[in-house]
């Protein structure tokens, strides 16, 4: 299943065999269906304008098509390298090598809206490069950075808060999890609360959309974080399709979310772990998840006669049965 985020991004939101929901890997960068396991490449999720433009990146038949939004300037999609080699493979005199690139820099510094786009795409380049992003996400990014710099909204603002703001903003629509906090976190010189002005800012006069944020984004990495196994990890991702979708998580953080369900999950296949663990593996607090736990237990608890025959379920060649809803209820 395809789903298009806007007119320059396509997303592929379901397996192509199974038809199963994809999630992300955040160390890895890869997309995982959660039903055969089937790994999904790399170009899955790629930038393009139609459906044929789409399968033609997929097959790797049209790389030229795509256009790189991390130079300066599109119109001078080219640099001078540092190899004093022509095209022919014969060397240049390194005296007329040096006076073009000393006129090619005179001419990139001349120019301010050059000057401010090469200092927002290095600081866009430096940002994903931290975070470990790929190179679509900054390639979505500058895009952003420069569409608002073609619409005057960087004019008086934070070169740096507006390009950490774009790859918010990149992330939010390609369904990436990362938080602000994550941002602020581990890139210097970033405040919160601009980032987040700016992400408001953008999305409003840009008429961007983003999709709500999937605590199944987040299951992967946390688990991760926490040494859980894979079963408990299955068994949260089926535990979340149950309670998912129900009003009384409706404007809870989806990263909460799924830190609750793991834990629950780690609970019924008595997987040892702790609260604490969790919250640290997932930037929250102990409260935070409690809260949550009771939450979702309240929904299981509703949703009892469906939940117990499947909770029931032995699993995956284990010698104890996994525990009870009414078991959960009362360790919580």
């Amino acid at each position: 299943m395809l789903q298009k985020i806007n007119s320059e991004i396509i997303i592929q939101t379901k397996c192509g065999v199974c038809s199963g929901s994809l999630i992300f890997d955040a160390d890895t960068g890869e997309k995982l269906c959660n039903r055969c396991g089937i790994v999904m490449p790399p170009m899955s999720e790629v930038s393009g304008k139609s459906n044929s433009l789409l399968r033609n990146i997929e097959h790797h038949s049209a790389p030229e098509m795509h256009t790189n939004h991390m130079m300066y300037d599109v119109s001078l999609p080219s640099f001078i390298g540092e190899k004093n080699i022509d095209a022919n493979g014969k060397r240049i005199d390194r005296f007329y090598t040096d006076k073009m690139r000393r006129l090619d820099r005179r001419t990139l510094s001349n120019d301010p809206k050059i000057r401010n786009l090469n200092k927002a795409i290095r600081e866009i380049r430096r940002i994903t490069e931290i975070l470990g992003m790929k190179t679509l996400i900054a390639e979505r990014a500058a895009y952003i950075y420069k569409k608002a710099f073609g619409q005057g909204l960087i004019r008086g603002r934070s070169i740096s808060g507006i390009a950490a703001a774009s790859i918010y903003v990149a992330c939010k629509e390609l369904d990436i999890p990362r938080s602000v906090d994550e941002i602020e976190n581990l890139i210097g010189g970033i405040n919160k609360k601009n980032v987040l002005r700016y992400y408001k800012l953008l999305l409003k006069q840009m008429n961007l959309s983003v999709g709500l944020p999937s605590p199944i984004a987040h299951l992967s990495r946390i688990s991760k974080r926490a040494g859980l196994s894979g079963r408990t990890e299955r068994r949260a991702l089926d535990m979340l399709s149950k309670v998912g979708t129900d009003s009384t998580l409706v404007g809870k953080k989806p990263i909460s979310i799924a830190a609750a369900v793991l834990y629950l999950a780690a609970l019924q296949t008595r997987e040892h772990t702790t609260q604490l663990r969790i919250a640290i593996a997932s930037d929250l607090t102990t409260i935070t998840i409690r809260k949550r736990c009771v939450e979702i237990t309240r929904i299981l608890e509703r949703l009892r006669p469906q939940a117990h025959v499947e909770l029931d379920e032995t699993s995956l060649s284990s010698e104890q049965a996994p525990i009870t809803v009414e078991q959960i209820i009362e360790l919580l």
